[in-house]
């Protein structure tokens, strides 16, 4: 096990963590009829957007991850539509995706272009940054989680937001009216469209473990720290070696004498 994370570490990636949420967790919170996407876009998905932008600005580990991450979410969220979209020209999917364009705006209709926005920016790459985030804080405390099997971990962490989507679908009053009704036939698909995304991001989380370097992974951390304990222990020994010789030197002189 590694050492811990500074807590400026810790704060940067709790805010990373919040920002990749935020868009997703929106509709969640509209369809439940706690606030609606008029007023989180612009005060909290907005806010939260730009102290992203200030964090990868400024460099750090967790912003290099949380880049990475949302450009694997872009990738999957791509994948997980080439299913998808053809199944919504045919009529097999409900495309409930122009409807949240209107909710940002508050008119209530359909925003095609900023609905479609929504899904790939704030969805799809917020849920990617939010997730190697996470994974940059757990490969510095326990590598080996993230290292063994990192695509089998993004497509576990695909079925996670998946129940998310179909508890806010079940759970809230209005849920199958605002965004889908729950059938085998959805239910097997949205699954299915999850594990593409949840794949193709393990497929980028892998890509990102073998290009970063050995800071990044949480290795040099624990390799520095041997080094270091290493340097001690001869550099002890080292000290201790001459006074030693002197001592059975001066025990052989006396017995000489």
């Amino acid at each position: 096990m590694s050492a811990l994370p500074a807590p400026a570490a810790v704060t940067r990636a709790t805010l990373l963590l919040l920002a990749g949420a935020a868009p997703v967790s929106a509709i969640a919170v509209h369809v439940a009829g706690w606030m609606p996407m008029a007023r989180s876009a612009p005060y909290v998905v907005g806010p939260l957007a730009l102290v992203v932008v200030v964090l990868v600005l400024r460099g750090s580990l967790e912003a290099r991850w949380a880049v990475q991450g949302a450009l694997a979410g872009l990738v999957a969220v791509a994948a997980y539509d080439a299913v998808r979209i053809p199944l919504v020209v045919l009529n097999i999917w409900p495309d409930f995706i122009p409807r949240i364009g209107g909710w940002v705006t508050g008119t209530g209709g359909d925003d095609l272009l900023l609905g479609y926005a929504w899904r790939y920016v704030g969805d799809g790459a917020g849920i990617g940054l939010a997730y190697f985030t996470f994974c940059a804080v757990v490969l510095q405390v326990r590598p080996a989680l993230v290292r063994s099997r990192p695509v089998a971990l993004s497509v576990a962490y695909g079925v996670f937001v998946w129940s998310g989507l179909v508890a806010t679908v079940v759970l809230p009053p209005h849920g199958q009216t605002l965004l889908f009704r729950l059938t085998p036939a959805s239910f097997g698909l949205s699954l299915l469209g999850h594990l593409i995304y949840g794949s193709v991001l393990g497929l980028g989380l892998r890509r990102t473990l073998r290009r970063l370097p050995a800071a990044d992974s949480g290795t040099r951390v624990h390799e520095q720290g041997v080094a270091a304990a290493g340097l001690t222990v001869v550099g002890t020994a080292r000290a201790a070696a001459p006074s030693s010789f002197g001592a059975l030197l001066g025990d052989a002189q006396v017995s000489q004498r």
